[in-house]
Order: structure tokens, then C-alpha cells, then sequence
């Protein structure tokens, strides 16, 4: 029998495969927390879009309407509140959020008002959800 000449071998040393794992798992859990932030990130701007919606179909709704029209004017008669829920100035118009508007005059003009609507989650989670608000002027058609 010859003598094996360990020489002339080739392979990884056991420390080698050691460094390459740790190596391989610090990557690895890297990119995991990468994809647990896209999918939250994602999901915020699903909600943030949603909220956008629901605010612009409110202002949608409430800039055809006439100040002067009896049926429809107390639906844009100057009040609400965007901190606390007043009769005829919120609703929730899809699980999940709350909506609540607020009319004001402008000093000197009797046809047009601001209007300001504001969408709330109503699961609190700052890193899914946002309130979004938006202002603008509607004016009597």
C-alpha cells in the first residue's frame, strides 16, 4: 500500500466554511429586514392612497353642491370640527377610516368657503397608517 501525501489536497478548511456561513447569514437576515420595511412601506402607501380617495370624493361631493338650494345647503353650511366628530360634518364611509370635514367662511366673500377634510385610520399605526388632510375652496356653482 502507498502512503496518502495529504499534500497534493484541495478543499475548505472548517474555518473557512465558518466565515463564508456567518458571512452568508449577516446577508441574509440583512435582506429579510430590507423585505419586512418594503412591505410596510408598501402597505402605507396603500393606505395613504385609499385616504387620499376618500378625501377627494368628500370635497367631489360637497363642491356640487349649492349654498343657496334649501334641500342640499346644510350640507355645506359653515361649521365641523377635525378633531372631534360633529353631527352632519363626519362619517365613515369605509371600515377602517373615519372622515371628518370642516366648513369656513372667508372673510368678505358670501360664495365661496375653505373646506378642509381630514381622514382618519382608525387602526393607529404609524408605520401603516396616516392621517391625511387636505384644504381647498369650494365656491357656490
Amino acid at each position: 500500500m502507498a502512503p496518502i501525501n495529504n499534500a497534493n489536497e484541495r478543499g475548505f478548511t472548517l474555518v473557512e466554511v465558518l466565515v463564508a456561513t456567518v458571512i452568508l447569514t449577516v446577508g441574509l437576515v440583512a435582506m429579510a429586514e430590507l423585505m419586512a420595511i418594503t412591505l410596510r412601506m408598501q402597505m402605507l402607501g396603500k393606505n395613504e392612497t385609499a385616504a387620499i380617495r376618500l378625501v377627494q370624493s368628500k370635497i367631489d361631493e360637497l363642491v356640487a353642491v349649492s349654498f343657496s338650494d334649501a334641500a342640499t345647503s346644510a350640507s355645506v353650511a359653515i361649521g365641523g370640527s377635525l378633531t372631534s366628530d360633529v353631527a352632519t360634518y363626519n362619517d365613515a364611509p369605509v371600515s377602517g377610516f373615519k372622515r371628518r370635514w370642516q366648513i369656513a367662511a372667508i372673510a368678505g366673500e358670501t360664495r365661496v368657503r375653505t373646506l378642509t377634510v381630514t381622514v382618519i385610520p382608525i387602526v393607529n399605526d404609524r408605520r401603516t397608517n396616516a392621517q391625511v388632510q387636505l384644504t381647498t375652496i369650494i365656491r357656490d356653482p
